[in-house]
Protein backbone atom coordinates (compact mmCIF):
# COMPACT_ATOMS: atom_id res chain seq x y z
CA UNK A 1 0.00 0.00 0.00
CA UNK A 2 3.13 2.60 0.44
CA UNK A 3 3.40 2.44 -2.93
CA UNK A 4 0.22 3.27 -3.58
CA UNK A 5 0.01 6.11 -1.60
CA UNK A 6 3.39 7.50 -3.24
CA UNK A 7 1.51 7.24 -6.73
CA UNK A 8 -1.60 9.05 -5.09
CA UNK A 9 1.47 11.87 -3.74
CA UNK A 10 2.61 12.31 -7.15
CA UNK A 11 -1.17 12.79 -9.09
CA UNK A 12 -1.75 15.23 -6.44
CA UNK A 13 1.40 16.97 -7.34
CA UNK A 14 0.49 17.25 -10.86
CA UNK A 15 2.82 15.09 -12.00
CA UNK A 16 1.99 12.76 -15.47
CA UNK A 17 2.18 9.51 -14.70
CA UNK A 18 4.65 7.45 -17.62
CA UNK A 19 2.69 5.82 -20.29
CA UNK A 20 3.98 1.99 -20.30
CA UNK A 21 0.62 0.65 -21.07
CA UNK A 22 -1.09 0.54 -24.79
CA UNK A 23 -4.28 -0.86 -25.75
CA UNK A 24 -6.04 -3.19 -28.59
CA UNK A 25 -8.29 -1.60 -31.07
CA UNK A 26 -10.65 -4.33 -30.63
CA UNK A 27 -11.03 -4.04 -27.07
CA UNK A 28 -11.96 -0.40 -27.53
CA UNK A 29 -14.51 -1.02 -29.89
CA UNK A 30 -16.01 -4.14 -27.42
CA UNK A 31 -15.72 -1.50 -24.60
CA UNK A 32 -17.62 1.46 -26.55
CA UNK A 33 -20.23 -0.71 -28.06
CA UNK A 34 -20.87 -2.76 -24.15
CA UNK A 35 -21.21 1.40 -22.61
CA UNK A 36 -24.47 2.06 -24.46
CA UNK A 37 -26.95 0.93 -21.79
CA UNK A 38 -24.99 2.58 -18.81
CA UNK A 39 -24.64 5.91 -21.23
CA UNK A 40 -28.51 5.83 -21.81
CA UNK A 41 -29.28 5.10 -18.41
CA UNK A 42 -27.12 7.79 -16.83
CA UNK A 43 -28.75 10.32 -19.67
CA UNK A 44 -32.47 8.98 -18.28
CA UNK A 45 -31.29 10.24 -14.87
CA UNK A 46 -30.09 13.13 -15.78
CA UNK A 47 -32.45 14.12 -18.50
CA UNK A 48 -29.31 15.02 -20.31
CA UNK A 49 -27.05 13.38 -22.78
CA UNK A 50 -24.04 15.78 -21.72
CA UNK A 51 -21.23 14.31 -20.09
CA UNK A 52 -20.65 17.52 -18.80
CA UNK A 53 -23.90 17.96 -17.12
CA UNK A 54 -23.39 14.51 -14.48
CA UNK A 55 -22.48 14.72 -11.57
CA UNK A 56 -19.27 13.23 -10.66
CA UNK A 57 -20.38 10.21 -9.80
CA UNK A 58 -22.41 9.37 -12.80
CA UNK A 59 -19.35 10.05 -14.90
CA UNK A 60 -16.96 8.02 -12.51
CA UNK A 61 -19.38 5.33 -13.24
CA UNK A 62 -20.19 5.57 -16.98
CA UNK A 63 -16.10 5.82 -17.39
CA UNK A 64 -15.80 2.66 -14.92
CA UNK A 65 -18.35 0.67 -16.88
CA UNK A 66 -16.01 1.58 -20.05
CA UNK A 67 -12.85 0.36 -18.33
CA UNK A 68 -13.98 -2.83 -17.10
CA UNK A 69 -15.85 -3.66 -20.64
CA UNK A 70 -12.48 -3.13 -21.64
CA UNK A 71 -10.77 -5.45 -19.31
CA UNK A 72 -13.06 -8.33 -19.74
CA UNK A 73 -12.60 -8.42 -23.59
CA UNK A 74 -8.61 -8.16 -22.72
CA UNK A 75 -9.20 -11.02 -19.88
CA UNK A 76 -10.53 -13.26 -22.38
CA UNK A 77 -8.16 -12.74 -25.07
CA UNK A 78 -5.36 -13.63 -22.53
CA UNK A 79 -7.72 -16.78 -21.35
CA UNK A 80 -6.37 -19.37 -23.58
CA UNK A 81 -7.38 -22.37 -22.14
CA UNK A 82 -10.95 -21.87 -21.35
CA UNK A 83 -10.90 -21.58 -17.86
CA UNK A 84 -12.61 -19.00 -16.07
CA UNK A 85 -9.87 -18.58 -13.70
CA UNK A 86 -8.49 -15.55 -12.15
CA UNK A 87 -4.95 -15.24 -12.46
Amino acid sequence: MEHLERIKERIEKGEKLARKSYTNKDGIAYARKERKEKYLEIAKQTGSFELHKWSNEQRDSFFNTIILNYLDFESELGNDNGSDEIL
